[in-house]
């Protein structure tokens, strides 16, 4: 019985310690480079938006444009980032990335190739629901077209030795023009990463 009593005592006390655990959390600043292991993150993903947008938006193929088009800013839909990596990579990251460095640019117009189903149901609501007056509904057939399309795709290469890891990811991008099929712009953003782990002794 006495021996029961302080198996109690201790399993209390312990369950006690354990429940005192405290958390404490603070604000990091978002756009800080912070590596908690060797996964994409969404820093790659910002990085990769912001570099491939500024070589983007400096090569010949917009100058060409404006020369063709009395100086119109072509508009660019930004399609799929295919993930060829063995983990899982949030690609539309990427894709939102680029589209909101294309947007603040002024310098394209752009057009939202995931927003498409969502704005077809919106229109199909004005002008079939009979809920909204039809001089004020969008009509269809009135969409801009795009002239170029963006598309992607992620892939990755491990190097291990030892403690020493390195993963490098390659995000190769192609700008095609939609009337011609024609490749304007080629381009690889890479994110290469080192890891060396030591040993913890206890």
């Amino acid at each position: 019985m006495r021996h029961f009593k302080q198996v109690f005592i201790l399993s209390f006390i312990c369950a006690s310690v354990m429940s005192c655990t405290t958390f404490k959390g603070e604000y990091a600043d978002p756009k800080s480079v912070e590596i908690l292991d060797e996964s994409w993150n969404e820093t790659d993903s910002r990085i990769v938006g912001e570099k491939t947008t500024l070589v983007l938006l400096s090569h010949a193929w917009l100058k060409r444009f404006k020369a063709t088009h009395k100086g119109q800013s072509p508009i660019v839909v930004v399609g799929d980032i295919e993930n060829r990596t063995d983990e899982h990579i949030d690609t539309d990251a990427i894709v939102s990335s680029i589209s909101d460095e294309l947007i603040n640019s002024g310098t394209v117009r752009f057009v939202d190739a995931q927003a498409r189903q969502k704005i077809l149901a919106e229109m199909k609501h004005q002008t079939e629901s009979g809920e909204v007056a039809q001089k004020s509904a969008r009509k269809r057939g009135q969409q801009i077209g795009a002239h170029y399309l963006l598309l992607g795709f992620v892939s990755s290469t491990i190097q291990a030795q030892k403690k020493l890891k390195v993963v490098t990811y390659q995000v190769q991008f192609r700008l095609t023009d939609l009337e011609t099929s024609e490749i304007v712009w080629s381009h690889k953003e890479f994110i290469k990463k080192r890891f060396r782990r030591s040993s913890v002794r206890l």
